[in-house]
């Protein structure tokens, strides 16, 4: 099994984005890791953050 990661433009694992996936729930988990990125650059957007420079590993 593979762990894929959020991490924000600072480099650092946005918390709750680790998830261990299977190559059928791989796809998915990306699309929801997208998702979580664009909540959590909306949350610190008074800061620089934006979704399109995270990073899922």
């Amino acid at each position: 099994m593979t762990e894929l990661r959020l991490l924000d433009s600072d480099g650092y694992t946005v918390p709750g984005s680790v998830r261990t996936v299977t190559p059928d729930t791989e796809a998915q988990t990306r699309e929801d890791l997208k998702e979580l990125a664009v909540e959590h650059a909306a949350q610190w957007a008074d800061f620089g953050y934006r979704a399109s420079s995270y990073r899922i590993v």
